[in-house]
């Protein structure tokens, strides 16, 4: 029988002196993708052996765009041969190779009403003044107010904005109000390749085992999900377990991991259910702290403290703890003997950083200051 204890050891740490405001992160036995908060729409990819950057993507298209109106999320993924970010400020969903070669681009989005926009834009001023003109007679000041914003910030509308998104392997499923689809390679061809339609807003999509979980909210604003089998194409089954609006979760199937909460919900810890029995497991650090990121390899769980703020100016320490899933999930345990490492960073060397960690099979990455990550290996003692 193996041990029941593990050691997180120090064996690199890679500096990057232009990493500014990390938000979000993925990794896998090659690779670190970070995707940054801010005004350049970057993401950033490194060499997970060497620490190396590797190149810089350009994941968004405001660079026309007036800087209090260009501030951006980049979201990130890896999949088996590429790499998908999503630009959260003009829902600009990417997908590049390895080598930082972009693949495809937008293909959620009309492409004739971007071509058409495109068009509009490039006319001169006094043939843009007239085709506003014709288009706004007759409206309130107000309206013609907004549509002239939608020229001057390339605004299109589109049906299937992305509300929430996840890779399996290399095919992407993104989720909108109405259904969700899935992308992926035909014949050498980056195309939406499935749309399902739904009567409600896919809030949630996750990989859950050999299923996609599906995930709204319902009349009483609970999350609640149905699953998707991806080899008959079809949903299979609505789980039985009705859940708070929380902030991000992480399914081992047929575990769910959730962390935060909305409105008068416990936003503290960790909750861990078992959403074939509709049961919770354990609600793991139940008011000590509310996280905002959460990873799992399969093995480990790891979770980041939120923060809200760096206005103060007092010094706050934030935890990053790790946990083995398997301890996790079984009952018999109680919290106080379970394995677990933490580490504590100071918002003080943090420069507006978020605290964020992944996984792969062997190491646990940590973004935790202005310009720094730390590889730590995960052993059994």
């Amino acid at each position: 029988m193996g041990s029941n204890s593990w050691m997180l050891q120090n064996v690199a740490e890679f500096v990057d002196e232009e990493k500014r405001r990390v938000i979000d992160m993925a990794c896998d036995e090659e690779l670190i993708v970070v995707g940054v908060s801010g005004w350049n729409g970057e993401a950033r990819v490194y060499d997970i052996k060497t620490g190396e950057l590797k190149f810089k993507l350009q994941c968004n298209n405001l660079g026309d765009t007036p800087a209090p109106f260009s501030h951006d999320n980049i979201m990130v993924w890896l999949g088996k041969s590429i790499i998908v970010t999503v630009g959260t400020n003009d829902n600009t969903l990417s997908v590049w190779d390895r080598s930082g070669t972009m693949l495809a681009q937008d293909l959620h989005k009309d492409k004739e009403k971007i071509a058409e926009m495109k068009r509009i834009k490039a006319m001169e001023d006094d043939d843009l003044k007239a085709y506003v003109d014709e288009k706004t007679a007759g409206m309130s000041e107000e309206e013609k107010y907004g549509f002239s914003m939608t020229f001057a910030f390339g605004i299109v509308e589109n049906k299937k904005k992305l509300i929430s998104m996840t890779v399996q392997d290399d095919l992407i499923y993104g989720g909108f109000d109405g259904g969700f689809f899935l992308i992926g390679n035909t014949d050498g061809e980056w195309k939406i390749i499935k749309e399902v339609k739904l009567d409600y807003e896919v809030v949630e999509i996750e990989v859950a085992g050999n299923w996609i979980a599906i995930g709204k909210v319902n009349e009483e604003g609970k999350k609640i999900f149905s699953l998707w089998n991806p080899e008959k194409e079809e949903m299979v089954e609505d789980l039985k377990v009705d859940l708070k609006r929380f902030r991000s979760c992480k399914f081992i199937y047929p575990y769910i991991f959730i962390i935060g909460g909305r409105r008068d919900a416990d936003n503290t810890g960790v909750e861990i259910w078992n959403v074939e029995k509709g049961e919770m497991v354990r609600h793991l650090l139940k008011e000590e702290k509310e996280y905002e990121f959460i990873s799992t390899n399969g093995k480990f769980l790891a979770v980041c403290e939120h923060i809200s703020s760096w206005t103060s100016g007092e010094e706050h320490m934030l935890k990053l703890a790790v946990y083995n899933v398997d301890q996790l999930i079984d009952q018999d345990i109680p919290e106080e003997s379970l394995w677990s490492q933490s580490y504590e960073y100071s918002t003080l060397n943090l420069g507006g950083e978020h605290i964020r960690a992944v996984l792969n099979d062997k190491y646990l990455i940590v973004n935790h200051g202005r310009s720094k990550f730390s590889i730590k290996e995960i052993t059994q003692e």
